[in-house]
């Protein structure tokens, strides 16, 4: 596994953790995040947090199985 970077959020409706997907919509989902390059961290931040339907919108560490998909939250 590797370390990457994802963009959650607090879902406005509900409160929940949601995370930002790589068609810009927000999904409860881990495995469906996308996974960031370092080069987007700040432009895909900005983005999300212009949303109305989230709030608290924040990069977080997360650990990639070994197709770079998302798998478990980095320590």
């Amino acid at each position: 596994m590797t370390e990457a970077n994802i963009i959650t959020a607090n879902s406005a409706a509900n409160g929940e953790a949601v995370y930002l997907t790589s068609c810009d919509a927000w999904t409860p989902e881990l495995a469906l995040a996308e996974v960031l390059e370092p080069e987007d961290h700040d432009w895909r931040l900005a983005f999300a947090n212009r949303l109305k339907e989230v709030s608290n919108a924040a990069l977080r560490s997360v650990n990639t199985d070994n197709l770079g998909m998302p798998a478990s939250f980095a320590a």
